[in-house]
């Protein structure tokens, strides 16, 4: 039997050798186009795993708000469901509904942990500077809070939709996966699920490091002298070395596996290999948010701000 989303894996390799279960889908929205099309992606999901749908809504209240105008915004978000499942030919025993008040990362983290939810799809508006933390703060702070994995889908225009019933949810977008790897623990459970992703599409799984030629050990000296970087090669060498090691040798027969390492910034090479694979998902892993709750900043946070790729963010387990 598959374990929950919501245990802790000790040995995330274990995972890897399961078949990929999605029973329970959350799907977050505020009816914007870029969480419509997130929509569409939770419904093929959820039909191709036959599994349940729920559908969040959260009204965010102002302080001095009546107790009536939030009744009055959950009828009219009730019927902003209602025109979205028609808009999209889904029948309602397919979704379950939920309208709710409050901050909406709050209220997302409770159903995932009620609900015992195993995949998260969200949109995302891809924005950059100011504006995006406003209208991107909820997708980047459930990437490092969400217990389950969260799929956020891109917003680009020209991204093959799953949902097009003339295609199958894995003919476009699963065909390439990349998944980009630092082997530090929280890449583990990234990895055992790029690779049951993988497995469940017959995909072609593209492994992913890049190293940097300035380490943090070696930037002072790197500054002064450019040539001086005694660690670069080897560390490009150990990379060689122990990228193969990670896959299991019965997941070697299920799904193509390619190896890259580049050097570069993290998040300008995973986005250029991506594009050079021509990449249906990213899939990355991420460290739970610090003391602060501020995940800003992270390799994860802007692949996923960048907005050309589906990516797939999964969180370590403390």
């Amino acid at each position: 039997m598959a374990r929950s989303a919501l245990e802790s894996w000790e040995n995330p390799r274990e995972l890897v050798l399961e078949k990929l279960e999605i029973k329970r889908i959350l799907c977050p929205t505020d009816f914007s186009e870029f969480s419509e099309r997130a929509f569409r992606y939770a419904v093929s999901l959820a039909r191709h795993f036959g599994g349940r749908l729920l559908v969040q809504h959260t009204v965010q209240s102002a302080l001095n708000m009546a107790e009536a105008g939030v009744h009055s915004q959950i009828q009219r978000s009730r019927e902003q469901m209602r025109r979205l499942m028609i808009s999209n030919a889904v029948d309602s025993s397919e979704v379950t509904i939920l309208l709710n008040e409050g901050e909406p990362t709050d209220r997302i983290l409770e159903t995932i942990s009620r609900e015992r939810i195993d995949l998260v799809v969200m949109g995302t508006h891809g924005l950059k500077g100011f504006s995006r933390l406003a209208v991107g703060s909820v997708t980047e702070q459930l990437i490092h809070l969400a217990i389950c994995p969260v799929l956020v889908v891109s917003r680009m225009e020209d991204l093959a939709d799953p949902y097009r019933a003339d295609l199958h949810l894995g003919e476009q977008f699963l065909k390439t996966i990349v998944l980009a790897t630092d082997f530090s623990s929280h890449s583990d459970r990234a990895l055992a699920y790029a690779l049951k992703w993988g497995r469940e599409w017959r995909a072609k799984v593209v492994l992913f490091h890049a190293v940097e030629k300035t380490s943090a050990e070696t930037r002072g000296m790197v500054d002064l002298f450019p040539e001086y970087n005694p660690y670069f090669e080897r560390q490009v060498a150990s990379a060689w070395e122990r990228i193969p090691g990670l896959i299991p040798e019965q997941v070697r027969s299920e799904c193509e596996i390619v190896y890259e390492i580049r050097h570069g910034d993290p998040r300008e090479e995973i986005l250029r290999v991506a594009g050079e694979k021509n990449a249906g998902l990213i899939v990355t892993g991420a460290r739970g948010a610090g003391s602060s709750g501020a995940p800003w900043g992270s390799v994860s946070c802007a692949i996923v701000r960048d907005g050309r790729y589906p990516v797939l963010v999964v969180r370590e387990l403390s």
